[in-house]
């Protein structure tokens, strides 16, 4: 079974890109307007249980795994949206490589409800 077989979930990528300048001058930062890709998602689990943190009684976490092409440009400050899940990427992306080149990307993202 080769790796693309096993991508069967679309993600949108979004990344930090230089905005227009506040009133100080200074230089903002936005999101782009999006790049799909074929991805796997993963929620994680530690024990056979899904692995959710409760904040408080309003605010829950919950952590996921995505496998992405090598070819997807992210970065820990990107975003994802998966369905109607948006999550931040949790640290920097994992770029792993095969015995000859990059085969993918291993990306952690925190999905936060509530708060």
């Amino acid at each position: 079974m080769s790796f693309d077989s096993l991508l069967i979930h679309t993600v949108t990528v979004y990344n930090i890109v230089p905005g227009s300048t506040d009133r100080y001058g200074n230089e903002t930062q936005v999101f782009d307007a999006g790049t799909p890709t074929p991805a796997r998602v993963q929620q994680l689990d530690v024990g056979g249980q899904a692995r959710e943190e409760l904040q408080g009684q309003d605010e829950r976490s919950t952590y996921f795994k995505v496998f992405m092409p090598p070819t997807v440009t992210v970065s820990g400050l990107s975003q994802l949206v998966w369905g109607a899940k948006r999550m931040q990427v949790s640290g920097e992306p994992h770029l792993v490589y095969d015995g000859v080149d990059a085969h993918h990307y291993e990306v952690m993202a925190q999905e936060v409800l509530g708060g």
